[in-house]
């Protein structure tokens, strides 16, 4: 290992023992370390095979001693470092938000989840501080005690430990903390409400006092903390013989529907779920007490004031501290041939972003396709390597060729004129004059002469091998179609992409990816571009100009103007059948192995309409919980959870896959779409008419992408006075431009509670907004998990009753929910314009914006329980008032859309109403705490900056 590195591991080392005052267990160690840096200490590469022996060796930076019979781990006294300690231990991992920055500069960016760090959960990275105190204390004391056992403190000033007393305060203190309280605040919430300390024993025997309080775990985060809350409610139906544990074949059953939902699963949708997977009725009795599911799963309550909604997650008995032969076996080459020889490059990470760019050098099959990733440390390290070995080998006429290439050999190739110098690893000895070598940072295999093959320094060797191989999702069956082949060839071969990284990804798997081309006026997704390429055209009868068809079903009738409709045809008769078969195969299954583990934007399966299954493809995701979906034999739109959706029957898959979507998009000829959508009036008249008729017919007048017709009901007659065209267009409905407006007022209250932020208080947050140092927005870090959970719960209930309710009275200064980029937000109505578009301000990220009327809807009480999440705040340490562009853009650079610590320096309340997040001022400091080895500090910078702009001037 290069000795910097070694300084670096050492440097990263003392910065996570020095968050923990009570010191870190052996055990835990690593984890803690990868929970910062994001990977373990690599003891093969420092020359160790037992963490151990590493540690005594580095006495500078860690002290051990011996402590209720483990070793535990301590920061030895370094003033170099010291002042970064504070700030570490508020911090879980230095990765910075995932967002795609992109070479090709004709490609759109694709807006990924700003919580989402390096394409994991939208959980935490940052930890409260003090909460590696927390953790620490139940690691420690995790045995038995005894009531008034007296433990060891670190300052030795605790009153004696009186369990009961405790137990009464604590049940007091939660009152006020009904939406739950993270673990480690609690000491200090504690010692402030009765001015004397907590004893760290009840640290430990929380846990255990059911009765007094529920402390949860939440499942998925990068938090080593927990969750503290009042009590459930107890449940009048509960009743001791259910207090046992459930039968070994029912927690199975669970087990396994957990797993397949390895996101988290809703406990109320458990019950129906069980029900249809395994045909026999859920205990419903262990819904009243989840606890005696707990030695499976964990559970997560995301609602505040709400116990009755739960999310499930199996509990992962995998070990989190991988062996050192898990962290640094050999990953297979895109060559697919085992490398001859000791000395390996280290494996190809990733890069932190969601959707980070790739070059798709090659494509065997779906289930093979090479890639490289484009940026900084990838495709511009790799040419600063190949010109490094240019002037390496051109320096010397020492270096020996390789005169007996062996395959599998690692070898620097010269190309055919002579310039250019690349990694490739030997395929084929073709003759004693002739190989076939693969390049491995290229990821494609030439024939090349054996005199252009050289001796591969090991110096060469640090940069990993930048080709790697991935899976495209949704066309395992289908990999090596000529048609796939065909598609994949056009559409992705020697191009720039977007590529998603599909979870949960087991051990040792190959990636599992979705592909998108960004650079056209819409996105396209190659996954499903190229599983449609399988459909047989032939299959839907072709539509004739001029024609009539009878038996037309109109299935759906869109706002704009757009009608779904269904025509008699092969492909409709074929797929009847199929779905009766699959009808039949559901009914007799009983098994989980239907269930969708992985869904993904563009993945086709099935999904309940009308109490039937039909085929679906999946349009948008929200989260992993909640997604868009399209009826696309219906033409109808639906938001479900992923509970609702079922993989094809395996032996029917290929004949659903060749069926065209059965639904036609048309349009009413003659009859121009007014300014904006059609009102909910006249949509709903159209639907009235047609979406029951059994005698219906139409006359294509033109066909293309989008079918314009005349519609005809209950009559033989073609003439256009008797078309639904002509009906519609001569009707009252059809002129008006804006709908009418009920009186169901909705007040714009809160029933949030006072949120206790104070002068002096640090904060792990997150930037949504920054306009310059004077005005941009905070969220408080902790509770944005419960903002996303319910954001999914408002997706559900909207999508569903938006379309069907009446239109609503919006008046200025009123809270509504809003459809904004097909999410549902929390917003504030700033000014009502004349042309039907309405003024909002969002609530929970800052952001105003311009939405039509229609896309208002009441906000119910169930989604009010969540306090408002953005908070307005300016930089403090700042005197200026005025901000230059430059200042402005420096400072967003340095804070929109990052995670940040916010030290608070003085609230100012906006208005009458108290204890209101979005009623508040903050006047903070901002720190950014993920540059290696130092803390920075946003007003230092700014200030900087100004000072220079202001010599210049």
């Amino acid at each position: 290992v290069l000795v910097g590195d070694g300084e670096s591991i050492k440097k990263m080392l003392r910065s996570v023992l020095q968050s923990s005052k009570t010191g870190v267990s052996v055990s835990s160690l690593q984890s803690e370390y990868r929970g910062l840096c994001g990977e373990f200490i690599p003891l093969k590469k420092l020359g160790y095979s037992k963490l151990e022996d590493y540690l005594r060796s580095i006495p500078s930076v860690v002290r051990l001693e011996y402590c209720m019979g483990e070793i535990k781990c301590f920061a030895a006294v370094c003033q170099e470092t010291a002042h970064i300690a504070e700030l570490v231990a508020r911090q879980k991992s230095s990765k910075k938000s995932g967002r795609s920055q992109l070479v090709n500069c004709r490609m759109r960016f694709k807006p990924s989840n700003p919580y989402m760090l390096n394409g994991r959960r939208h959980t935490s990275s940052l930890r409260q501080p003090s909460s590696a105190d927390a953790s620490n204390w139940i690691a420690n004391y995790s045995r038995p005690h005894r009531a008034n056992y007296r433990g060891c403190s670190a300052s030795g000033d605790y009153s004696l430990y009186n369990e009961e007393l405790v137990q009464s305060r604590i049940s007091q203190l939660l009152q006020n903390y009904c939406s739950g309280l993270w673990l480690s605040k609690l000491p200090e919430v504690y010692s402030e409400m009765f001015s004397q300390k907590l004893h760290p024993q009840t640290l430990t025997d929380v846990e255990k006092w059911t009765d007094i309080c529920v402390v949860v775990k939440p499942c998925g985060t990068n938090r080593t903390d927990c969750l503290i809350y009042p009590p459930l409610p107890p449940s009048p139906s509960t009743v001791p013989r259910h207090n046992t544990t459930p039968p070994t074949s029912v927690r199975q059953r669970i087990k396994e529907l957990l797993s397949k939902n390895s996101h988290g699963l809703w406990a109320h949708a458990l019950p129906k779920l069980f029900m249809e997977t395994y045909k026999v009725p859920f205990p419903d009795h262990i819904l009243d007490n989840l606890s005696l599911l707990l030695d499976i799963c964990t559970v997560e309550y995301p609602i505040p004031h709400n116990k009755k909604k739960a999310i499930l997650y199996i509990c992962n008995t995998a070990d989190m501290e991988a062996t050192d032969s898990q962290q640094f076996s050999r990953h297979p080459l895109p060559s697919g041939l085992e490398v001859v020889g000791a000395v390996l490059p280290p494996p190809l990470v990733p890069p932190s972003e969601q959707y980070p760019s790739v070059l798709i050098t090659d494509a065997k099959s779906s289930n093979t396709v090479t890639i490289r990733y484009v940026g900084e440390s990838y495709s511009n390290a790799q040419e600063a390597m190949e010109e490094a070995m240019h002037s390496f080998y051109n320096q010397s006429s020492s270096h020996h060729t390789r005169s007996n290439p062996v395959v599998g050999q690692l070898v620097a190739v010269r190309g055919e004129d002579g310039d250019e110098l690349a990694r490739a690893q030997v395929m084929e000895v073709m003759g004693r004059d002739k190989v076939k070598v693969y390049y491995l940072d290229h990821g494609f295999s030439v024939e090349t002469s054996v005199t252009n093959l050289l001796e591969l320094h090991q110096d060469f060797l640090s940069l990993p091998f930048q080709a790697t191989n991935v899976r495209l999702a949704g066309l395992e069956t289908f990999s090596s179609h000529p048609l796939v082949l065909s598609s994949l060839d056009k559409l992705a071969v020697g191009k720039i992409l977007l590529m998603e990284a599909l979870e949960p990804c087991q051990q040792g798997e190959m990636p599992v990816v979705v592909l998108y081309d960004t650079s056209q006026d819409d996105d396209v997704n190659i996954n499903s571009t190229c599983l449609k390429a399988l459909q047989d055209k032939t299959m839907n009868n072709p539509l004739t100009v001029n024609a009539t068809y009878q038996d037309v079903c109109v299935t759906d009738v869109c706002a704009d103007g757009i009608i779904h409709c269904q025509l008699p045809s092969r492909g409709a008769a074929r797929l009847s059948k199929l779905l009766e078969e699959t009808e039949a195969i559901f009914a007799s299954q009983v098994t989980s192995e239907s269930l969708v583990s992985r869904p993904f934007s563009g993945k086709f399966c099935l999904a309940r309409h009308k109490g039937k299954w039909s085929r679906v493809e999946i349009t948008t995701m929200y989260g992993n919980r909640v997604m868009e979906i399209l009826f696309i034999d219906w033409g109808v739109p639906a938001t479900v959870e992923v509970t609702a959706l079922r993989e094809f029957p395996p032996l029917l898959l290929q004949k659903f896959v060749i069926i065209p979507p059965q639904a036609t998009k048309c349009r009413l000829a003659d009859l121009a779409v007014p300014q904006g959508d059609w009102s909910p009036e006249a949509v709903l008249w159209v639907k009235e008419v047609v979406l029951r008729s059994e005698d219906c017919k139409m006359k294509v007048t033109y066909s293309d992408w989008l079918v314009y017709m005349y519609l005809f009901i209950g009559t033989d007659s073609q003439q256009l006075e008797k078309s639904i065209n002509y009906q519609l267009a001569q009707s009252e409905l059809w002129h008006k431009l804006t709908t009418r407006n009920n009186n169901n007022t909705i007040t714009s209250s809160n029933s949030s509670m006072d949120t206790g932020i104070t002068p002096g208080q640090n904060m792990d947050v997150f930037v949504p907004v920054a306009c310059h140092p004077g005005h941009f927005v905070l969220q408080q870090w902790q509770d944005l998990h419960k903002l996303v959970v319910l954001m999914g719960e408002m997706i559900l209930y909207y999508n569903q009753t938006w379309q069907t309710n009446t239109a609503t009275d919006v008046k200025k200064g009123d809270v509504y929910a809003a459809k904004i980029d097909k999410n549902w937000h929390r917003v504030q109505v700033k000014g009502i314009l004349t042309n039907g578009l309405v003024s909002v301000y969002e609530l929970d990220h800052g952001k105003h914006e311009l939405v039509q009327r229609s896309l208002l809807q009441p906000l119910i009480e169930e989604f009010r329980q969540l306090p408002f999440q953005a908070i307005s705040a300016q930089l403090a340490g700042m005197t200026q008032q005025q901000w230059t562009e430059e200042a402005a853009m420096l400072f967003r650079n340095h804070v929109e859309n990052h995670a940040l610590v916010a030290q608070v320096e003085s609230v100012q309340e906006l208005s009458e109403v108290k204890g209101e997040l979005w009623e508040r001022r903050l006047t903070v400091y901002l720190v950014d705490t993920t540059v290696e080895a130092r803390d920075l500090w946003i007003h230092s910078i700014i200030a900087d900056i100004s000072g220079d702009l202001s010599s210049a001037a």
